[in-house]
Order: structure tokens, then C-alpha cells, then sequence
């Protein structure tokens, strides 16, 4: 048998395991709050260092001091606990707490540079926060993997030999390397939609419905597993049954269990590069459907066009000073009109 159609299988099987084990990640993230509280964390720090250290210091009038970090914390996420705070997103907030108040009164030069900054040095903080979630979201999942691989009876060993026995399994299997990066690429951009959300109250909702589907995602991704004939799971339905670990021995058992969770561990996007780098159907199909670069009537590339302006503005320093003039703008409408206007976050 082709040692490389074995290979294949292998990495097609690691994919389809590494994205059931995602799915448990996530439901302990959506469980735990782990991206709400790591946006409190790191805006916390942001205060401390920057807002209380730095801007409190440089522009505070007559000792008056800004407002509290619960109050500033709140303003920029909208009481909302987001998990995700864009640095447009943020300075637009920041307009609206004291301390962006007291900045929006400077000269319009000396603005420029504040809030210049400010956003530098948030990005900055956004960047050490992002890569810290992700190396203790890695050792996570090399865990939950591991959990996985051992009450779901995955071992590398059993499915390897398997593989050398069972040609028709082998080839079965490495036919599904399309469906299993396919799957692979819709739960990404589901992860990718969850981390975006913005209201607390929805959330709570939406974490106990999608903990639901989530869980049923699961149940369905493991049947499919299953169906495919892949040498997992417990005989009787009975979870660490002996007649399933003796053959291998309990020590080998429990160390290339581990070992199949650690490489389960390495995540989706290592194994969809493996499964796409071992299927040579897909490097043709690809290179067969890829459209050739756009040229003009001189035979010269073409940049292609995309879309219209953005309505968003992607400076900070434009997004901060709407935001003030807006507020400004309301102020003055809600003092006309004796205060009907209803609460600022209302109106916006």
C-alpha cells in the first residue's frame, strides 16, 4: 500500500480529531468567560500604565482626577463585557469617558498626538494580550486533547495499524481529506463570528444555545467520525474498558494515547497545512481553477478593484474627534429640549 495514502489518512483523521477537540476549547471558553475576561484584564492594565500613569499626569486641571477604572472599563466596553475591542471601536469610547473629554478640550495639534498615542500603545497592549491568550489557549488545548484522546479511546497506534491492514479504510478515509478541511475551514469562521460578539445580555443567551449546539456539533462530528470506521471508542459503551486496552498494554496504552492527544493538540491549522500539502488532487485542482492574473490591453498585471471607501474612518484621530463633536452636538440638543433626548447611549 502507498505509504503516502497512509499518511494521508493519518492527517485527515488528526484534522477531523483536532477539530472535535476545538469544539470542547470552545465550549470552556464560552463557559468561562475566558475572552471577556482577558479584554478586562488587559484594559485594566491599560489604565493603570497609561490613562492613570500618563494622561491623568499630563493634562489634569486644579487636581481633579479622572474617573474610576470600573467607570472607564464600562465606558469602553459599553457595559457590555465585548469580548473584542477594535482600536477605531476604542478611541470612539474613549471620547466619551473624562479623561476623552478633557483630551477633546486641547488644541487640535496637541489632540493629533494624544490620541496618536493612545491608540499606539493600545494596539501595543492588544498585541501582548492576544499572543498571551493564545499560548495559554495552545497549552489548553493540548490538554483538552489529551482528555479527548483518552476518554474517546483515540490511539495513534491502533489507527496506524489499522491503516497497514485495511486498505479500503485507508483509502476511504483519505478521500474525506476535502470534507474534513471543508469542516475544518466552517468551524474557523464560526470561532471567527463568536469572538466578535458585542452585548453581555445577548451573550449569556446565545452561550446557553450555543453550548447546546455546540454540544450537538460535537455529538454529530463524532458520529461521522465513527462512520467513517475509524478504530475509536469503547467496546459495550463502556467507558476505559480493559478489552480494548489490553492489547496494546495498559503503559503503551496510556503513552501513545497521550502522545495521539498531544498531536491532536497541534491544532487545526497544522493539520489542514499537512492535508493540504499530502493531497495532490487538491494542489491540481487548484492550480487548474486558480484564474490567471488580470492584465490591461498592454499585456501589463492589474491591480484588481476592490469596493468603496469605508463609511467607517480608519484613523483614531478622525474617529476620536466625530465621536467629540458628536457628543458635543447632543449635549447641546439635550440641554435645548430640557433633557428628553433619553440616555446618550440611546440617542448614538
Amino acid at each position: 500500500m502507498n505509504a503516502l495514502q497512509i499518511a494521508l489518512a493519518l492527517a485527515v483523521s488528526m484534522l477531523i480529531f483536532s477539530t472535535l477537540a476545538t469544539m470542547v476549547v470552545e465550549m470552556f471558553h464560552k463557559l468561562l468567560g475566558s475572552r471577556r475576561r482577558g479584554l478586562k484584564k488587559m484594559l485594566e492594565a491599560f489604565y493603570e500604565n497609561e490613562v492613570k500613569q500618563r494622561l491623568q499626569a499630563l493634562i489634569q486641571r486644579g487636581g481633579v482626577a479622572v474617573e474610576d477604572m470600573p467607570e472607564f472599563i464600562q465606558t469602553i466596553t459599553l457595559k457590555a463585557g465585548d469580548t473584542s475591542v477594535t482600536t477605531i471601536e476604542f478611541v470612539r469610547r474613549l471620547a466619551d469617558t473624562e479623561i476623552g473629554k478633557r483630551i477633546g478640550r486641547r488644541a487640535d495639534n496637541e489632540v493629533d498626538v494624544l490620541i496618536d498615542g493612545v491608540a499606539e500603545r493600545y494596539e501595543e497592549y492588544g498585541r501582548q494580550a492576544s499572543q498571551l491568550f493564545r499560548r495559554y489557549s495552545q497549552i489548553g488545548t493540548v490538554v483538552v486533547s489529551m482528555v479527548v484522546a483518552l476518554c474517546l479511546n483515540i490511539n495513534v497506534l491502533v489507527i496506524f495499524r489499522t491503516f497497514q491492514s485495511n486498505e479500503t479504510l485507508t483509502r476511504t478515509v483519505a478521500l474525506q481529506a476535502q470534507q474534513a478541511m471543508a469542516a475544518y475551514k466552517v468551524q474557523a469562521e464560526i470561532l471567527r463570528t463568536t469572538q466578535s460578539r458585542d452585548s453581555d445580555i445577548t451573550a449569556v443567551d446565545m452561550d446557553l444555545d450555543d453550548l447546546k449546539a455546540s454540544v450537538k456539533k460535537f455529538n454529530d462530528a463524532l458520529a461521522k467520525a465513527e462512520k467513517l470506521g475509524l478504530p475509536i471508542g469503547w467496546s459495550d459503551d463502556k467507558i476505559f474498558n480493559a478489552s480494548d486496552i489490553e492489547p496494546l498494554g495498559w503503559f503503551v496504552w496510556t503513552l501513545t494515547t497521550l502522545l495521539t492527544g498531544f498531536l491532536i493538540g497541534l491544532g487545526g491549522p497544522f493539520w489542514y497545512d499537512v492535508v493540504k500539502r499530502l493531497t495532490p488532487v487538491t494542489q491540481l485542482a487548484g492550480a487548474l481553477v486558480r484564474p490567471p492574473p488580470a492584465t490591461d490591453d498592454a499585456g501589463k498585471r492589474t491591480t484588481p478593484k476592490r469596493g468603496g471607501p469605508p463609511m467607517v474612518p480608519e484613523d483614531p484621530k478622525i474617529a476620536f474627534k466625530t465621536a467629540i463633536r458628536a457628543n458635543r452636538i447632543l449635549d447641546t440638543m439635550d440641554a435645548e429640549s430640557g433633557g428628553f433626548l433619553g440616555p446618550k447611549a440611546l440617542r448614538l
